[in-house]
């Protein structure tokens, strides 16, 4: 037997002995006396295990005590997110109900020098193929449209009338820019009768006036004549901006209307009295 392998088995005799020798000590210790030798020995060297052992343990529960509590966490954070959408959608509602009722008030409160009923309505669409000739209102034939009514801007500056379609919740109006519109028109310096139709692209034209009529001011104010018994007299529609004798019988006199097609958001509708108050 080679001299390694004789001291591995001395070693392993020598270790065998003194671990049985430990037993018998320990056994020999007598009842309820302190711990014994073996005890301590197992204790000293199984006590660090077992602190890995239950901080491991513990480590593990809070863990999952925290994962469960984000996932709960996380659920109501989508809750409270998804209520908050909604509360933010009930309110930008509540703010523009508020201020379309004020904007009502403000129109009606403009138009109280009008002699007539006055009935807001807003605007819910304009003419696909030329925004200047037409535009749809949400007011119709339950409200008490009918053809032909004037209808203006929120200062009372005219915009055209409603013409058909009248529906029972919506109504058609042709603005005094289209070409096929017609109105009867004075100028408030020198009274110069005509007749006032759109150009199409957002101006006005006050046709059959004489070349030789010495009418026909730039920056004179264009009021309705209510010669035509469909708009009444009085009636702010523009200002004149050229005048330009043309070949022929008639002059060019070019007018540019009052309301903005930025602001024409909210409407009146004139129901009755063709009369304004002077």
């Amino acid at each position: 037997m080679s001299l390694s392998r004789l001291a591995k088995n001395k070693y392993l005799i020598g270790t065998f002995l003194l671990f049985f020798n430990l037993i018998l000590i320990s056994v020999q210790i007598p009842p309820g006396s302190h711990q014994s030798l073996l005890e301590k020995v197992f204790f000293a060297a199984f006590s660090p295990l077992q602190k890995a052992a239950v901080s491991t343990y513990n480590y593990l529960t809070q863990s999952w005590k925290n994962i469960v509590f984000l996932k709960k966490a996380q659920r109501e954070n989508q809750e409270l997110k998804k209520q908050i959408f909604f509360l933010y959608q009930e309110r930008d509602l509540l703010l523009e109900q508020f201020r379309l009722r004020l904007a009502e008030q403000q129109l009606e409160n403009n138009l109280q020098w009008l002699e007539t009923s006055v009935l807001p309505a807003r605007v819910i669409g304009l003419d696909t193929a030329n925004y200047f000739r037409s535009l749809v209102i949400d007011r119709g034939s339950d409200d008490g449209v009918v053809k032909n009514l004037p209808v203006c801007d929120h200062l009372g500056r005219l915009l055209g009338k409603t013409t058909e379609p009248v529906s029972s919740h919506t109504a058609k109006v042709s603005l005094i820019t289209s070409e096929d519109s017609g109105v009867a028109v004075l100028s408030a310096t020198d009274r110069m009768p005509g007749i006032l139709s759109g150009d199409g692209q957002g101006m006005c034209l006050i046709k059959y006036i004489m070349a030789s009529s010495p009418g026909g001011i730039i920056g004179d104010e264009i009021l309705t004549s209510g010669f035509d018994q469909i708009f009444p007299a009085g009636l702010k529609v523009g200002k004149i901006i050229s005048v330009a004798n043309e070949v022929g019988l008639f002059k060019k006199i070019k007018v540019e209307p009052y309301f903005n097609f930025k602001e024409l958001t909210l409407v009146a509708i004139l129901k009755n009295s063709p009369e304004l108050k002077r």
